[in-house]
């Protein structure tokens, strides 16, 4: 595409060189820059992308689009630059804005062919997610995913993107293969980080959805301050035709006051009075699997739904799903059968076994989370509650003490392990862990650093009613440990720990 078409859509004034070069890419970081691309200088919050504009035209940048009023590389080396090189310069008012309308400008704009479905709000954005997924795909949509977990066309998966909602360019990219291999529906999260730098700018979703509101991702390179967090996840609203509300949330009557100057607003709730709601709801187990049983109401009517996840928070996924999917117009027999046959990856994933156990990986990763789910699980437990839990390194240290003690209050032993130590050591993790267990007296716990070895022990040690629980990493397919990333899935981990242990006790019985 000409660097003159690539720029249609977009207000930019020329500094120099021909507009007439053709550019096959867009790139932020100038290490990554090939030929006949563009890179565009974003002024971040470690690094200022235009001192670097040299380094990008060295590895082949034809275009740079820098931000007006930039000091970093004057207009004079600008123009030098672009005359010795043979390369086009360009300025636009904001490089971080510009990027979402140069990425859908270069795709031609895929998401204006498809149904979107965004969701926006603190937890319950992935299984929800994969619920709608499964009730669009079996209504006979062709529903595309773009989320933390992983990116799927229909049922294939596809690259995973180092963020939750992808940076405009991989984002419009992702939805230009969609188009391609004819997806006419896509659902995907939309993270606070999503909003704040525009990575979603442009596309206008049919529903959009706000889950709930807690205080996360409140640190250096995320949020500020939690005004900055809420600020961020109202801007959703204005993209949206529709807009689904949980109305168990913080901060609700602002949440309402925000969507309803954009857009039509419908709520949803487990235990209010709302537009779409569970009742009746109950514990089951059908064709073995364990699972929720409610009666979703809806404006018109209602119908039992049964989803193969335990847990009342998973009740509210499935009903924000099912709402969704009644916005959308999606029959009742797809919102059953897609609902019934959800599997989402280390959210409550059961790993089924030889032996019997009660094991499930959780994604949960601060106090908070791991609150709702050990007593969510509570009920079905008829033995003991053992967790397997650490802390990431260089994240908030505040998770540290609060999931110490949640684990502490809530399970009957806890065994504290690592989980993404990054830079940090883990002696200096589990000081703020250990704090929060000596919260809650007599608490029972041991530390086994290795996390292999922790869910071997916890796997070793339950009984036919315990359940066992591996918490924080939930779907993350690796583990970071002094700056060095290797292989790790906990559920891999625990299949491989009970068929060892499956095997060490038929050697033992003979």
């Amino acid at each position: 595409m000409k660097a003159c078409d690539l720029l249609a859509e977009t207000s930019y004034t020329l500094i120099s060189g021909d507009l007439s070069v053709e550019v096959e890419r867009i790139y932020l970081n100038s290490r990554s820059v090939k030929e006949k691309s563009a890179f565009l200088c974003i002024s971040g919050s470690k690094a200022d992308g235009h001192k670097y504009i040299e380094n990008a035209i060295e590895q082949g940048a034809v275009l740079i689009i820098t931000e007006d009023g930039q000091q970093v590389c004057p207009k004079e080396t600008l123009e030098s630059l672009s005359a010795e090189k043979g390369i086009c310069v360009v300025s636009v008012p904001d490089t971080r804005a510009a990027y979402p309308v140069l990425s859908a400008t270069y795709f031609g704009h895929p998401a204006k062919d498809m149904e979107m479905i965004g969701l926006t709000g603190t937890k319950g954005k992935t299984t929800s997610t994969y619920l709608i997924q499964s009730v669009f795909e079996s209504d006979d949509r062709h529903c595309g995913l773009i989320g933390s977990v992983e990116n799927k066309i229909g049922n294939v998966e596809v690259e995973w993107s180092e963020h939750t909602t992808p940076e405009a360019w991989e984002f419009q990219e992702l939805l230009s293969r969609m188009r391609k291999n004819d997806v006419n529906s896509c659902v995907m999260e939309v993270s606070s980080l999503g909003l704040k730098y525009h990575r979603t700018q442009g596309v206008k979703f049919k529903v959009g959805v706000f889950t709930n509101f807690f205080l996360d991702h409140i640190m250096t390179g995320e949020h500020a301050d939690e005004e900055e967090y809420f600020a961020c996840k109202m801007m959703l609203f204005a993209d949206c035709e529709m807009v689904l509300i949980n109305k168990n949330t913080r901060r609700l009557d602002e949440v309402l006051n925000h969507a309803q100057e954009h857009c039509k607003v419908f709520t949803y709730s487990m235990s209010q009075d709302a537009d779409f709601m569970a009742k009746d709801i109950k514990a089951v187990t059908k064709n073995g699997v364990p699972g929720m049983q409610f009666t979703f109401v809806h404006p018109t009517g209602s119908f039992p739904i049964y989803v193969p996840l335990l847990c009342d928070f998973n009740v509210d996924n499935a009903l924000c799903a099912a709402s969704v999917a009644y916005l959308c117009g999606i029959s009742e027999k797809g919102i059953v059968e897609g609902i019934s046959k959800v599997y989402v990856p280390g959210r409550m994933e059961k790993i089924h076994n030889e032996l019997g156990l009660h094991v499930y990986v959780d994604y949960a990763h601060n106090g908070d989370s791991l609150r709702v789910l050990l007593s969510s699980l509570r009920p079905f437990c008829k033995g003991r509650l053992i967790t397997v839990f650490g802390c990431g390194g260089d994240r908030s240290q505040y998770r540290r003490s609060g999931m110490g003690e949640m684990s502490a209050r809530y399970s009957d032993y806890s065994i504290v392990t690592t989980d993404n130590s990054r830079s940090e050591k883990f002696e200096s993790i589990l000081v703020l862990i250990k704090e929060g267990i000596s919260k809650v007296e007599n608490a029972q716990y041991e530390v086994i650093e290795d996390r292999r070895a922790a869910i071997a022990k916890a796997l070793e040690m339950a009984g036919p009613d315990d359940f066992v629980v591996i918490a924080g990493k939930g779907h993350e397919r690796t583990m970071e440990i002094n700056k060095q990333i290797f292989p790790f899935v906990d559920a891999d981990e625990a299949k491989e720990a009970i068929h060892e242990l499956a095997e060490k006790r038929k050697a033992e019985k003979y």
